[in-house]
């Protein structure tokens, strides 16, 4: 069974808006999470993954934080 892909992003962040698209352009499916909105969702990717800054893509046990020039 495929993992669902989880894409936290903030408005106005141009990388985050860049993976989105990238993500689109690959047809994967994604749940993105927009922290703008989501303030516990905030808190979570800070305490778990220690992210502080968008975006950050989980895929499965996998977790990129930051933007890195496209997908692999």
């Amino acid at each position: 069974m495929e993992q669902k892909i989880l894409l936290y992003t903030k408005e106005g962040c141009p990388y985050a808006a860049r993976l989105v698209e990238e993500l689109k352009g690959k047809g994967a499916d994604f749940v993105e999470i927009n922290l703008t909105f989501d303030r516990e969702a905030l808190e979570e990717i800070k305490a778990k993954y220690g992210a502080d800054r968008v975006p950050v893509l989980v895929e499965g046990d996998k977790v990129t934080v930051g933007y890195h020039g496209g997908l692999g």
